[in-house]
């Protein structure tokens, strides 16, 4: 069975004892790029590892294309790339051995892309992973992912520890992953400002729940980034003001009426960012 989504999560649940993912409900549809956003702990990696069929103990359902794991494990395994947030590779093996010994078991992986992706990123094939910086052994694992050409890319934190213009680079990438648009991205990370670029989609995750789950631009339309000087807080903006803190100059929050703040004096409204989305995202699931 096929359709419009790369993979769906329906009703998924987690129990590792001491963290639990409770009633996960999303779908990831073909041609898009999906960020996935929380903080530390909240639940973003434990959720891979099990989309990844890595953490097996589930009840619900994950649905690539339309076909579970259990059965199609192998046919679905070779469309899947997966950049995990460590280094899954053997360290004491050098890179042109480790791709030797794992490019037969994809049908599709293309040595030369792999011999370009690493000339791009200026890594050194006969180089042991154990020598790579943390940067550089990110960069390998996006060679190999994007090497044996899936058609979803699963990735975890990829850009961290990287420099502003390893950064962009592998961005770019990402993008031109994109221009077939069967193939879609599941995207991870804490730099939010690497999803304003890129992301058409963005999930909310937090204590093992997920929050939202929506377009990036209607989420950001949703919501004004307000700034009200002290003397102008009253009780009634408190009401429409999500997460207010209060800051030197008065105090800032999200409001989805912004209507009522129009023509008030003492109050500036912007449009939010995701990173603004995270650090006022208390209660937004109940406004």
């Amino acid at each position: 069975m096929m359709g419009n989504n790369a993979f769906d999560i329906k009703n998924l649940n987690v129990n590792l004892g001491n963290f639990k993912l409770t009633d996960i409900n999303f779908s990831v549809q073909k041609g898009t790029i999906m960020g996935f956003i929380g903080r530390n702990g909240a639940g973003k990696t434990t959720l891979i590892k099990t989309i990844t069929d890595i953490i097996r103990n589930y009840s619900g359902e994950i649905l690539f294309d339309g076909n579970h794991m259990d059965g199609n494990e192998e046919t679905i395994k070779q469309n899947i790339g997966v950049v995990y947030d460590s280094l899954i590779y053997p360290q004491i093996m050098n890179a042109k051995s480790i791709v030797k010994m794992l490019s037969p078991f994809y049908d599709h992986f293309d040595m030369e892309k792999w011999s370009n992706l690493m000339k791009r990123f200026n890594l050194n094939e006969n180089m042991k992973l154990s020598n790579y910086s943390k940067g550089m052994q990110v960069k390998f694992s996006i060679s190999m992912a994007l090497s044996y050409n899936p058609q979803i890319l699963i990735l975890d934190e990829p850009t961290a520890g990287l420099d502003p213009e390893a950064r962009a680079d592998i961005l770019d990438l990402l993008l031109e992953f994109m221009q077939d648009e069967e193939k879609s991205i599941f995207f991870s990370t804490h730099i939010t400002s690497d999803l304003d670029k890129i992301a058409d989609y963005i999930t909310l995750i937090d204590n093992g729940k997920i929050m939202f789950s929506t377009e990036k631009e209607e989420l950001l339309d949703k919501y004004a980034l307000v700034h009200i000087e002290k003397a102008a807080m009253t009780e009634n903006l408190k009401q429409v003001i999500t997460g207010i803190k209060e800051t030197a100059f008065g105090y800032e929050g999200l409001c989805s009426s912004k209507n009522l703040l129009n023509d008030l004096k003492g109050i500036k409204i912007a449009r939010p960012s995701i990173e603004d989305i995270m650090i006022y995202r208390g209660g937004l699931h109940d406004k």
